[in-house]
């Protein structure tokens, strides 16, 4: 593996100053310490699309994805699914969410645009929901409950309050 990138623990860590650019100037990743650290979601992304090279097979990686996210798959569907849009994905746990939306031009993640729960099949409680859209709206934020059907298909509801 080229030691300019590397995997450790949770991240892509990235060193070549080349590579380094290019993808902060698209919004992916955040920079430690003069390196770029890169999520596995953001790993698997640019793995996947040739834009990243790694000593590992996709396979390979996305064991390693699976091993440390929980529902993974399901995740990164939602996660390519926006980043094909041109979206800038973040982690939302801190806020209590799957995912974190800004706009395609908010590089430097000033105002989360949405935030994103994603589901196999949804069975809690409107409470839950309700919970839920009040939590986005307290952060000044959309609340998206992204539901995969069995066919893999995407629903995207956004919610948000009238008054």
């Amino acid at each position: 593996m080229d030691s300019l990138v590397k995997i450790n623990k949770n991240f892509c860590e990235i060193k070549s100053n080349k590579i380094k650019s290019q993808l902060i100037s698209k919004g992916f990743g955040f920079n430690e310490n003069g390196i770029l650290k890169l999520d596995l979601f953001e790993t698997f992304y640019l793995f996947e699309n040739n834009k990243l090279n790694l000593e590992l097979s996709k396979t390979s990686l996305q064991k390693i994805c699976e091993k440390k996210i929980k529902d993974f798959k399901d995740k990164y569907l939602v996660f390519k699914d926006f980043r094909d849009k041109g979206y800038i994905i973040k982690d939302g746990a801190t806020f209590g969410f799957d995912f974190r939306i800004y706009e395609k031009n908010d590089k430097k993640h000033t105002h989360t645009k949405y935030v994103v729960d994603i589901k196999r099949t949804y069975k809690d409680t409107v409470t839950k929901i309700i919970k839920s859209e009040r939590l986005a709206n307290s952060i000044n934020t959309k609340y998206i409950l992204v539901i995969i059907d069995a066919e893999n298909k995407i629903i995207k509801i956004k919610m948000e309050r009238l008054i």
